[in-house]
């Protein structure tokens, strides 16, 4: 869907649908994660419930254990002690990509069976959840993005609820077109997710730059990790602060151990792999600049013995994937056999064509969701996997 814009400035447009939330939904909640975008949104959301007596708002964030120290600083100062703000601070053993291993592709957040090596002590605020009891769905070890949205589902309570979500089109294509596939009630930046759930981005269309003019015409809090970025010289684009492991997260790792040393030391103890994508993520080893095929081998080959190199679990994951894959690409006139090693790179990487080439980027990048082969992310994959081999 091509873009249309419209007379108001995003900012006008962004005040308008917070309103037009609390008119329709009789329950919201806002997803906080102590980023710009979250920031900017609660900030907003807290004006607009503050003038038409909808306060205190229901704040939801999920505390991901490995994060930067200032992050969770930035979450006390502006949402701990707010007599505005119902805050569930959710501390949970949750799945999390880990995008720098191929031996650890999940790890487990607040894992009581490894609290030894906790990244951080557990949390001791009234607000903070941490009992495996409290939530009638949860699961031990569920993936985040089930969490999230399980959450949501048992928030709204089979009554109409919306949960405000700081997403903006502009940061990537997938964020573009979560935001614009679908629509709810005519309304283009919200989605449905049950019969009693909507998911709305009423700040969808901003770019970076309205972020932070609009940080700095209200003079609000902001997380201070964007300073130590811009300060290792990340442009204002590529900063990054959630899940600091995960696929896109991981091209600032190399600024942890700059930023906060004494955490980097016990995340590196703690997850699997980091330290290697601290150092190798921005290079041809992660697939970030030109891969080269190694003497004598065919793109074929090699992906079969990157294969044969993983643990179980993640070659059967990358198996099925490359199978499904090869089948749809049967269905268009290329049954396996006819799989070129290597195609124009154009047409690889715009996905027109398929090649051994294209699959096997797909592994070196360990691109455990396989976007590059056309794949999107699904729920519950990874517990998926897990749970076939204990049942083995």
């Amino acid at each position: 869907m091509p873009k249309q814009y419209s007379n108001d400035n995003v900012y006008i447009a962004a005040k308008r649908r917070i309103q037009e939330v609390f008119r329709i939904f009789p329950k919201v909640y806002l997803a906080f994660s102590g980023g710009k975008d979250s920031t900017v949104l609660l900030h907003l959301t807290i004006q607009i419930a503050r003038s038409l007596k909808r306060l205190p708002l229901d704040v939801l964030f999920i505390d991901l254990e490995g994060q930067y120290d200032v992050t969770i600083k930035h979450i006390e100062e502006v949402a701990l002690n707010s007599k505005e703000i119902n805050l569930h601070w959710v501390c949970l053993p949750l799945n999390l990509r880990n995008a720098v291993s191929v031996f650890q592709p999940h790890w487990r957040c607040w894992d009581p069976e490894r609290s030894e090596s906790w990244i951080r002590p557990m949390p001791q605020y009234p607000q903070v959840i941490s009992d495996i009891e409290h939530y009638p769905f949860f699961r031990y070890g569920m993936e985040f993005e089930d969490f999230a949205y399980k959450w949501g589902q048992w928030y709204s309570g089979g009554s109409l609820s919306t949960g405000l979500l700081g997403i903006r089109a502009d940061e990537s294509l997938n964020r573009f077109i979560s935001v614009t596939s679908s629509e709810w009630s005519g309304n283009n930046w919200m989605s449905k997710a049950t019969n009693y759930l909507v998911f709305s981005y009423p700040i969808y269309d901003w770019k970076t730059e309205d972020i932070w003019r609009y940080v700095g015409r209200q003079n609000i809090p902001y997380n201070r990790l964007y300073d130590h970025f811009y300060l290792c010289g990340l442009s204002i684009h590529k900063m990054r602060i959630c899940q600091p492991y995960g696929d896109d997260q991981r091209q600032s790792l190399e600024y942890f151990h700059e930023i906060e040393p004494e955490t980097w030391n016990r995340i590196v103890a703690r997850v699997n792999g980091v330290n290697f994508g601290a150092i190798y993520s921005k290079t041809s080893v992660l697939g970030r600049r030109k891969t080269l095929l190694p003497e004598g081998l065919t793109w074929k080959k090699y992906t079969q013995i990157l294969l044969l190199s993983m643990p179980e679990i993640t070659r059967k994951h990358y198996n099925e994937k490359i199978k499904t894959f090869l089948g749809w690409w049967r269905e268009k006139g290329y049954p396996p056999e006819l799989i070129p090693d290597q195609a124009s790179p154009k047409l690889e990487n715009s996905g027109r064509q398929p090649s051994w080439r294209r699959i096997c980027k797909c592994i070196i990048k360990n691109d455990w969701w396989c976007r590059s082969l056309g794949f999107c992310q699904t729920k519950n994959t990874y517990e998926k996997l897990y749970a076939k081999k204990k049942s083995a």
